[in-house]
């Protein structure tokens, strides 16, 4: 019951967000910089259950999710927030923003500005910048509906060695394929990080876990073992990205 319960909490929490007043974020607006010299770009934030995390009384608890919310609608007004979204299993893994910042250590001090961080209730890891296409991401058409995905983590496999040349041969392949699954609209989005770490992209999969695990084991890269795939069910907002699947 208590999984269900802070499940519906992340719903509730995301569904604010995307339904806060404030300027709206369009497309031409996050591929436009904000000024000569400056260039935005996308920086994808885990956010993590820590191992042991303070103990609060429901008073407090409450209060500090009030927080936590007014400082996610805070970074979705500002145009620093543009994709954000909780997982839907019960593993460490509690959720997703993917920010918009000129640097890495800049969207480090944005995600460690959520009060649930600065209390130890969450913990972040902050990727990237991850090479995403802006114009896959848009305002939600519809903010009081969530749709569902598939996330897949692309991590580093045995195999793992982009300087080979039967690694750069594959490359090929396995660009072609996610263009073809995203044309098809079975891929939201795509991209690999680029900083070091055994995280190398991020595939979100327009489809259900089931159809997204026999896709993404047709990779080239996965089939030899350069990348190794960690899946999970995803929400965000409705219109956010390509149409997923109706929640359930």
């Amino acid at each position: 019951m208590k999984t269900r319960a802070s499940r519906l909490v992340l719903i509730v929490l995301f569904l604010t967000m995307f339904n806060a007043p404030g300027p709206t974020i369009t497309a031409a607006q996050q591929a436009a910089p904000q000024a000569a010299g400056t260039e935005e770009q996308y920086f994808l934030v885990l956010l993590k259950r820590p191992a042991n995390p303070p103990q609060l009384s429901k008073e407090a608890a409450d209060k500090l999710q009030e927080e936590h919310m007014a400082n996610i609608r805070k970074l979705h007004a500002e145009k620093k927030l543009v994709i954000a979204g909780p997982f839907m299993d019960d593993t460490a893994l509690r959720g997703i923003f993917v920010l918009k910042a000129e640097t890495k250590q800049q969207a480090q001090e944005w995600a460690n500005s959520d009060p649930a961080v600065k209390a130890g209730r969450l913990a972040v890891e902050v990727h990237g910048p991850w090479m995403i296409r802006p114009d896959a991401i848009h305002d939600a058409s519809t903010p009081q509906a969530m749709e569902q995905y598939t996330l897949a983590l692309m991590n580093r496999g045995e195999k793992w060695d982009p300087a080979s040349a039967a690694y750069k041969e594959l490359l090929g392949a396995h660009l072609a394929l996610i263009g073809k699954l995203s044309k098809e609209g079975t891929m939201a989005l795509a991209g690999p990080l680029r900083d070091e770490g055994e995280l190398k992209g991020i595939f979100i999969y327009s489809v259900g876990a089931e159809q997204a695990a026999k896709l993404v084991q047709e990779d080239p890269l996965v089939k030899a073992g350069y990348l190794k795939a960690e899946m999970h069910p995803w929400i965000t907002a409705k219109g956010v990205l390509a149409p997923g699947q109706a929640m359930k």
